[in-house]
């Protein structure tokens, strides 16, 4: 073996250690906007990607060199998976397929996740099995102490390829570009595999995979309207127009984040969610007007709760750091008063820290049924939202679930807060709805208020019965 090819496939292992985690993030990114991000959707990818990458060593390990042109499958191995990176993890593309799979009657999340990894991530992973291990039965053919090394390489690629992917690539250029920049870097493993007269078709063809993935990660092209505002490892914004008029103009503005519906404004209040009205009318409007009253809110989205009140004290709390610069250059119609404050920090964590009690808190976390965020439906957080309410003072929390509980979430999450909130608890439909389907598909804008008032045990019987006087 030359020091040539010793190195070129060293080199190789290298480049699909860094792209097989920076592939896996990708994904894990991209389905956030569909399917959401919890523990179970990323143990399903992890658990595809892992098990068809033992089948790629177990083929790799098996083949006989004599018998197959391995140099040459291995060649093509790696252009098939510019291909499927490119496909699997491209936004529109995903989108087209999350469309086609709902159309076709799948609706829930999970079976979307075991779709999607079955279609795009089990060959990649075996694609990517058989190189990394037919290339270390190379090395260690000619040079047995190069088994190290290879494992090694391997190792240093992989963690490159998650630090890089996050930490430089996704938010300096965005989570698009990140595509084309994985499919450069596993052309570029296909070039050192390739022999010198297989060089200029695998260019070339590299070349048309690459204007491919520019074209269908070019957000001008894709999406001409241009909406998206940002794309990177935290969260994916979009701020859209709406309610067209008859003469075909926007009445108000939508923004997206991460796929979902998260805020909207428009001159006629009537045109904002419903949600929103129902707390600004019932809770911020009619707050009293003798001193300041402290308002937190976890879950900025677009800062349209108490849009326009200047008198009241806003802490707005969200993890994206530029969602405030967002809103304010691209969806609110002036930059946000004084007396409104916004804090990038995890809302959890906030909790844990802060001393300060509020006059009103509202929950507006549950940005969409299939992003649920696990460690906001916990008992234990929503007795450290109980923990920092004034005496009298209100929580809101604004859950999108079953409306007639026919669903488990929407019975699980009323019985945690029934829990920590046995007394004073209000839940209010914010539309009509059938309580007599039985799918559980019906969905809704569900507020639970809390009313922190003192303790009254008593109740009324048959022979105790002074209501007269209660009222």
């Amino acid at each position: 073996m030359t020091d040539r090819l010793k190195y070129s496939l060293l080199a190789v292992v290298f480049l699909l250690g860094y792209t097989s985690l920076a592939f896996e993030l990708i994904v894990l990114r991209q389905l956030i906007n569909f399917v959401g991000s919890n523990t179970l959707i990323t143990s399903v990818v992890m658990a595809f990607i892992l098990l068809f990458l033992s089948v790629g060593y177990y083929f790799g390990s098996v083949v006989k060199f004599a018998r197959r042109p391995v140099r040459t499958i291995m060649l093509n191995f790696a252009k098939i998976l510019i291909v499927w990176y490119i496909i699997a993890g491209s936004y529109y593309l995903m989108e087209i397929y999350f469309y086609m799979l709902y159309l076709l009657g799948l609706h829930s999340s999970l079976g979307f996740v075991f779709v999607y990894a079955a279609a795009f991530l089990a060959f990649p992973s075996v694609c990517l099995g058989f190189i990394t291990s037919v290339a270390g039965r190379v090395l260690h053919r000619y040079d047995t102490d190069y088994t190290g090394r290879f494992m090694a390489v391997d190792t240093i690629g992989s963690v490159l390829g998650s630090l890089a992917t996050t930490l430089v690539f996704m938010p300096l250029i965005g989570v698009a570009a990140t595509v084309i920049v994985l499919a450069a870097l596993t052309a570029a493993a296909a070039l050192l595999l390739c022999r010198r007269k297989q060089w200029k078709e695998t260019a070339f063809l590299s070349v048309m995979l690459l204007l491919f993935a520019g074209a269908v990660n070019n957000e001008k092209l894709m999406n001409p309207e241009h909406t998206l505002i940002k794309d990177d490892a935290i969260s994916r914004i979009a701020v859209e127009p709406a309610d067209f008029d008859a003469s075909g103009k926007p009445q108000a503005k939508i923004m997206r984040i991460n796929g979902s519906f998260s805020s909207k404004i428009a001159e006629n209040e009537e045109l904002m969610f419903p949600y929103v009205r129902f707390i600004n009318d019932n809770f911020i409007k009619t707050l009293p007007k003798d001193a300041p009253r402290d308002i937190l809110i976890l879950g900025a989205g677009g800062f349209t709760i108490g849009l326009g009140d200047d008198f009241h004290n806003y802490t707005f709390l969200d993890i994206d750091k530029d969602l405030k610069d967002i809103s304010e250059q691209k969806f609110l119609p002036t930059p946000l008063p004084d007396n409104q404050k916004f804090i990038a920090q995890d809302a959890y964590l906030f909790m844990l820290k802060t001393q300060q009690k509020y006059d009103l808190i509202v929950v507006d976390v549950y940005s969409a049924v299939q992003s649920i965020p696990m460690n906001f439906v916990t008992t234990d957080f929503f007795q450290k939202i109980k923990a920092h309410l004034k005496d009298n003072g209100i929580m809101v929390a604004n859950i999108i679930t079953s409306p007639a509980f026919t669903n488990e979430f929407s019975r699980r999450i009323d019985n945690t807060l029934r829990l920590v909130f046995p007394q004073y608890l209000q839940r209010q439909v914010l539309r009509n709805y059938n309580p007599y389907q039985p799918d559980g598909e019906q969905l809704a804008n569900v507020e639970y208020v809390y009313y922190n008032r003192p303790a009254d045990n008593g109740f009324y019987s048959l022979n105790r019965n002074a209501a007269l006087y209660g009222q």
